[in-house]
């Protein structure tokens, strides 16, 4: 692979995952583009959100590919 993908275990059937693959091809075309930034924005609005549910892994903030 081109760029930096994720380590821990993920399942593919939970929009964690297409959000991994939007951002990997985003860091090819985009280099410094914000998306991160922006899920971190839009988690801290609205924290009722259960990330689990959406398939983040605990500790997903540390992942090569978003980092």
């Amino acid at each position: 692979m081109a760029g930096s993908w994720i380590t821990l275990p993920t399942d593919t059937l939970r929009i964690y995952f297409d959000l991994c693959i939007i951002k990997y091809f985003l860091n090819i075309i985009s280099p410094n583009n914000d998306m991160k930034a922006k899920i971190d924005s839009l988690l801290a609005d609205y924290p009722a959100i259960d990330t689990v549910a959406m398939g983040f892994p605990r500790g997903w903030e540390n992942e090569p590919l978003w980092r």
